[in-house]
């Protein structure tokens, strides 16, 4: 199994993908991350954005929300907070969600969870509409 990660991507409804994989492409919170074998351990936080893995020369995109991502061994795994392969996004039901969430914090009288949670909602939409016009 030389040069290959084991990647495993959950989130709390399924098992996304439980693969092995040459690299890893991930919107860590810091910045985006690149894993190939042998990365030195890491223990992050992640952003909305894409995440994609190569798997034989072949790239896999999928959007994700928020979580964690972890190397050791030569092993990713990554807690996703939600997680859809592009051809699993609905275009106008994200356009929707963006819309209501800027509405929503455009509103002067929310609480500071309200307005967390909801510019989460708004940074998902918006992750999940740029990768599908840039895919």
């Amino acid at each position: 199994m030389s040069g290959k990660l084991i990647l495993s991507i959950v989130t709390p409804e399924r098992l996304l993908v439980s693969e092995e994989v040459d690299q890893v492409n991930a919107p860590g919170s810091e910045g985006d991350l690149g894993i190939l074998h042998d990365h030195a351990p890491i223990l992050t936080n992640l952003r909305s954005g894409q995440l994609s893995y190569e798997q034989e020369g072949e790239t896999i995109a999928l959007v994700v929300s928020g979580g964690y991502l972890e190397v050791t061994d030569n092993r990713v795994t990554i807690l996703a907070e939600t997680g859809e392969f592009l051809n699993e996004i609905d275009r106008d039901r994200a356009e929707r969600a963006q819309a209501s969430a800027e509405e929503l914090l455009s509103k002067a009288d929310l609480s500071d969870e309200e307005f967390i949670a909801t510019q989460k909602k708004l940074f998902r939409a918006i992750a999940r509409l740029e990768n599908l016009d840039n895919n």
